[in-house]
């Protein structure tokens, strides 16, 4: 799947965790996600470096929206929340091991986990997932329903996926947060994708210019930017550029780059807490240099102010003290189980012998 899109992994915009510490990273997937119980078991190949994970989070009423990328691979362990999720590899291999079978799914192919569903959930290196709850989905047996239209959801899933790097604000965020939320329990409640009126609309994924063109922008964030020099060398004149921008995503080329600026200094501002906690350094080091002025453009990007951000990460921090390591792990080697709330077995789920292998066709 080629998007042109900007960010480095899913829902960038909302980044909520990027840790060195599986155990941060665990506590906080279990906390957002309401899961009952999860389990980690980190695998480090020779050669693999260290652990590295990250944690995406934007909710609306009737959906939450996820987006996780962990850099080991690793086996998670647990019970799914009391709501339908649906578990979609950007990047990536996972196998998902439930009653029922195994299921292998690469990159674009979606996953149904059921409500309160048992699951043992195996994730390649460099994985990046996108993950959707449905609190009004409280039922069993969605991923039979859906078994035969896997494609129209996969369609739902990457469209809003390719709308997510172009995000104006966090209002502009939750409106298509709740339209795209619409299009799935509809989809879900009919079978019908309502995409399929909209599929020959101008995309900007088929104008490879501007693509090009803002894949020289976010390169050069951190430079004086000359937006005329980015057109040129993309193949635009500066009218036509400003003009695309406006036209496929309703930014000018400024308002992008601050934007995207803003990513840059949330996400170092959230990397390096609590070690070095400095809001104003970061600010000044994406070109930030009023204070003020940055609280309040953080504030409309992200819907909250820099100092909420910060109060969210203490707060996941203290449920990570409560993570334990178990035994049963070659910790010599690398590998181990951490567990949030009860203790985490390699055997099948359910004491079921030996599930089938299938395909990620559910």
């Amino acid at each position: 799947m080629s998007f042109c899109r900007s960010q480095l992994f899913v829902l960038e915009h909302f980044l909520r965790m990027d840790t060195a510490r599986p155990e941060n990273w665990l506590s906080a997937l279990q906390v957002l996600t309401a899961s009952p119980r999860l389990s980690l078991k980190t695998l480090a190949p020779a050669g693999s470096g260290s652990f590295r994970a990250r944690l995406s989070f934007l909710p609306s009423a009737d959906l939450m929206a996820w987006g996780t990328y962990t850099r080991r691979a690793g086996t998670l362990t647990g019970t799914n929340a009391g709501a339908t999720a649906i578990v979609m590899p950007v990047a990536g291999e996972m196998v998902f091991e439930v009653r029922e079978g195994q299921f292998s799914c690469g990159p674009w192919t979606p996953f149904v986990l059921d409500p309160t569903e048992n699951f043992h959930l195996t994730l390649s290196e460099e994985a990046h997932l996108f993950i959707v709850q449905l609190p009004g989905l409280s039922g069993p047996h969605h991923r039979d329903q859906l078994r035969f239209h896997q494609d129209q959801l996969a369609e739902l899933l990457t469209n809003f996926l390719g709308e997510t790097p172009f995000f104006r604000d966090h209002k502009h965020a939750q409106g298509c947060l709740d339209r795209f939320s619409g299009h799935l329990h509809g989809f879900i409640k009919t079978g019908y994708s309502p995409l399929a009126q909209s599929r020959n609309r101008k995309d900007i994924r088929n104008d490879r210019r501007l693509c090009n063109a803002i894949r020289l922008l976010n390169e050069e964030l951190d430079t004086e930017i000359s937006i005329e020099s980015v057109a040129s060398r993309s193949g635009l004149s500066l009218r036509n550029f400003h003009y695309l921008m406006k036209h496929y995503i309703r930014q000018s080329p400024y308002q992008y780059i601050r934007g995207r600026r803003l990513i840059k200094a949330r996400e170092a501002i959230i990397r390096d807490y609590p070690e070095n906690i400095s809001i104003a350094q970061q600010a000044s080091n994406w070109g930030f240099q009023h204070a003020g002025r940055f609280s309040r453009y953080y504030q409309q990007h992200f819907g909250e102010y820099p100092n909420e951000t910060l109060a969210e990460l203490d707060r996941l921090g203290r449920f990570a003290r409560q993570v334990r390591s178990t035994a049963g792990g070659n910790t010599a080697a690398g590998e181990y189980w951490l567990t949030s709330k009860g203790t985490p077995t390699e055997a099948s789920l359910d004491g079921d012998a030996g599930p089938a292998r299938q395909k990620c066709l559910f």
